[in-house]
């Protein structure tokens, strides 16, 4: 009896040593690995740009209401119309129906010219009818309602256009005729403008002022130090002014940065800048200069851009990144890096089996190395391969399991 139960109790801590050293086989995996992937660093420096340019103030006229010709963010020629003066509020509202009344016209003949069904893009349309009523329901439910008479026109434009696209017969023709008849009566109760403005330049018209017009020119680049880019500060922007003609060409954007950074650099130097500006997220730049702080910790980093947009033309300031390179290939953890006689590589997992490979870094940080991507010799680091980033009693053939 005695033997039987000292028995018993050795097949169960057997069976328990196997369970437990299961379970630390299942839990605890000697070797680690993180799959190589292909990707495009930039080496460069995070800044807040600072935008300088020459803006010429757009001033109004006393008396009368102002109707604008030139849309918010539009190019403006020189001597262009910005805005039309009339006696009295009225012929402000005219002339917005009349535009109004003109995009429907528009879009009705332009619709009326589809003459090859086959090529309508249904997917196209249907998404656009999708969209209009997305923007419809967004403006409704966030009680916006001036929008709403906006949103219903571009939701009906679009299902009229699928109409057609579908090859659904739609008869637009007393709509039309409609349309020109009211588009005549508002053109002949329109009063003559008592004035116009135009613009000085050519250039962007932007609505908007920061009070940096007259204090961000470009007649400061030389003295601009990091203590005067410090202590730059907007003005008050006059009562008269409705707007700003934005210069198409001649800008600059200033940061301030630290004297190591700035060693980096040297004037003439061709660089990309990657900004959040949606319209232009990566922008062609040249190092115009650097001018340095008097106590010589800081500078002022000035780049010169040729590249101007509406979206641009309204942004004073920005988080930006300064890139010198781009480098791509295959990323892994820095940690993997290793040095076996003398020679820079990674141990990859193939199958069973450790292998060690050279590796060309071509870009560090404190997280991951880029490698140089090679084909021409098979122990080289590839695409997707397992890279082991932790492991001990590592070395080239170790079997592993």
């Amino acid at each position: 009896m005695k033997s039987s139960t000292v028995l018993k109790t050795l097949v169960i801590a057997l069976i328990s040593v196997f369970a437990i050293h299961q379970i630390i086989s299942s839990l605890y995996k000697p070797i680690k690995t993180e799959t190589a992937a292909y990707t495009t660093a930039a080496d460069g420096i995070n800044i807040t740009g600072l935008i300088i340019r020459n803006e010429t103030l757009v001033k109004s006229q006393s008396g009368g209401v102002m109707h604008f010709i030139a849309s918010d963010g539009s190019r403006v020629a020189k001597d262009g119309v910005i805005a039309n003066i009339y006696d009295n509020e009225s012929a402000s509202i005219t002339l917005t129906n009349i535009d109004s009344v003109n995009t429907k016209i528009t879009d009705i003949e332009e619709m009326l010219s589809y003459n090859d069904l086959e090529a309508a893009d249904l997917d196209m349309v249907n998404n656009r009818v999708q969209k209009s009523l997305d923007s419809m329901i967004v403006s409704v439910s966030g009680g916006k309602f001036n929008g709403y008479s906006e949103c219903k026109e571009n939701l009906l434009s679009s299902l009229n256009r699928r109409q057609i696209a579908m090859g659904e017969t739609a008869d637009f023709s007393s709509q039309l005729a409609a349309l020109k008849s009211e588009l005549a009566t508002l053109s002949a109760s329109l009063p003559a403008a008592k004035g116009t403005i135009k613009a000085e330049k050519s250039g962007y018209f932007v609505s908007k002022t920061d009070g940096y017009e007259q204090t961000l020119t470009t007649d400061i680049l030389d003295t601009l130090t990091p203590e005067k880019l410090d202590s730059v500060k907007a003005e008050q922007t006059p009562a008269d002014v409705i707007g700003k003609i934005v210069s198409d060409y001649e800008w600059y954007i200033a940061a301030k940065v630290s004297i190591n950074e700035s060693l980096k650099y040297k004037e003439g130097d061709s660089l990309i800048i990657y900004t959040s500006v949606k319209s232009y997220p990566q922008m062609p730049v040249t190092v115009k200069k650097i001018n340095i702080s008097e106590s010589s910790s800081s500078a002022v980093l000035i780049f010169e851009c040729s590249d101007m947009n509406s979206e641009l033309a309204s942004m004073r300031s920005g988080p930006m990144t300064v890139v010198k390179k781009e480098y791509s290939g295959l990323k892994v953890p820095k940690n993997a890096l290793r040095v076996v006689d003398s020679k820079r590589g990674v141990y990859v997992l193939t199958g069973m089996q450790i292998k060690f490979v050279e590796v060309n870094v071509l870009f560090s940080n404190d997280s991951y190395i880029i490698c140089e991507k090679q084909t021409e010799d098979e122990n080289v680091l590839r695409l997707y391969d397992e890279v082991v980033t932790r492991g001990k009693n590592l070395y080239d053939g170790k079997i592993v399991g």
